[in-house]
């Protein structure tokens, strides 16, 4: 009950400044302790779970290298980039924790570095993902080079060739700079917003009621019934009945929340669904479903997939396209894809429609449809399928072959 906060040693008010008064502003200012950089930034909810969909969304996605070769595409697992990229860049990454920490570098930070490792005759070895804080492009004379310092202590000198920069939005084309940094104000008033709440529970939160007496009080009476009523809330706490008796000269009225308590909610509310804005994250991916329906939710999942993953794709694509492999070796057909199957997989009813489709028109045989769906092969199936109502337009106005008789 309330009234154990009121009659208890602690305030829930500071007198000098009455909690109805404070102002979220005053939250943002320095003297105040809050200031926005990366590693706080992650403490408000609505940026963890942004970078958090946006970074494990990217790396569960199977990447590939491939090779084209005229009319033929085929996975080349016979270039080493396949399995540094495909399972194991290094001796401490998996393929998945390696892509979602480097994504989780490039929201946070701007900027997120791997560094390529080569033998002496240029095979590519190993992937080394560096720390964004802990490396930064420099001007090395009239040579541009990646300084940075390994977990060891160790100064590197990196030439851009070998490093796999992915970097965010930035404004001089050789570095990105971080949607926290330039978001700070916004993230900074959620960080408000919830030292708000903190400072107003941990002072005790509002009353939902008041207990009044029918009549005045002298000071012997006052200390008589906060004796009573902490023996009454004692009591009450070991009791399974929560049902508090008052005496007949006690009144209880309870009080509704506050307006200023109101806006507080709705600010965190609105905070969130900016913040969602900021990553271009739709809001029912950060739990946010207050606009969310059924039937607005699977076309926002197809917004998701097509405005926000795939630039981001198409970023890391060409980056390591340009990294990964030699000139030599684009030319020769390399480069690398996500499979968005992943992210795009329907329903079983979806996937029938469209797999019959695409077998009746005859761009799919049945065999590739049960790869798709992790299916063995089987015999006869590779057989492509003419639906009997296509005609080619060549066979358009010819009269069909007549059958000739015994």
């Amino acid at each position: 009950m309330i009234l154990d906060q009121l009659f208890g040693e602690r305030s829930i008010e500071n007198p000098d400044t009455p909690m109805t008064g404070q102002n979220l502003q005053e939250y943002l200012h320095p003297d105040n302790g809050i200031t926005v950089n990366n590693a706080n930034a992650m403490t408000l909810g609505a940026v963890y779970s942004c970078i958090n969909v946006l970074s494990s969304s990217l790396a569960q996605l199977p990447l590939h290298v491939m090779r084209k070769q005229g009319n033929s595409i085929e996975a080349a697992t016979d270039h080493p980039a396949y399995w540094l990229l495909h399972d194991e860049p290094n001796d401490w990454q998996t393929s998945y924790k390696w892509r979602e920490t480097k994504q989780a570098h490039v929201l946070g930070w701007g900027n997120g570095y791997t560094q390529t490792i080569r033998s002496n005759r240029g095979e590519l070895r190993e992937l080394v993902m560096h720390k964004p804080w802990a490396c930064e492009l420099i001007k090395n004379g009239r040579r541009w080079v990646y300084s940075a310092i390994t977990d060891e202590g160790r100064a590197l000198a990196i030439a851009p060739e070998d490093m796999i920069h992915v970097r965010a939005l930035g404004s001089d084309g050789k570095t990105g700079i971080s949607p926290i940094r330039q978001h700070a104000e916004t993230i900074g008033l959620g960080l408000a917003a919830q030292r708000y709440g903190k400072d107003f529970f941990d002072g005790g939160g509002r009353p939902t009621g008041l207990v009044t007496t029918k009549g005045a009080l002298n000071e012997q009476s006052w200390e008589r019934l906060k004796s009573v009523w902490g023996a009454a809330m004692a009591k009450l706490r070991q009791s399974d009945n929560k049902t508090l008796m008052l005496p007949a000269d006690l009144e209880y009225k309870s009080i509704t929340i506050a307006p200023e308590d109101a806006q507080f909610l709705e600010t965190r509310k609105l905070n969130r669904s900016e913040v969602a804005g900021l990553f271009n994250v739709p809001s029912h991916m950060i739990n946010d479903l207050d606009k969310a329906t059924f039937s607005n939710i699977s076309e926002q999942a197809i917004q998701f997939v097509r405005h926000t993953m795939m630039p981001w794709i198409r970023n890391w694509e060409e980056e390591i396209n340009r990294r990964v492999f030699t000139r030599a070796e684009r030319i020769a057909g390399y480069y690398v894809k996500f499979n968005l199957g992943g992210l795009l997989r329907g329903t079983a009813k979806e996937r029938a429609e469209f797999y019959h489709y695409a077998i009746t028109d005859g761009w799919m045989d049945r065999n590739e449809v049960r790869a798709l769906e992790d299916m063995n092969p089987r015999d006869g199936l590779d057989e492509m399928l003419i639906s009997v109502n296509a005609t080619p337009q060549s066979q358009l106005g010819k009269n069909p072959p007549s059958e000739e008789t015994p």
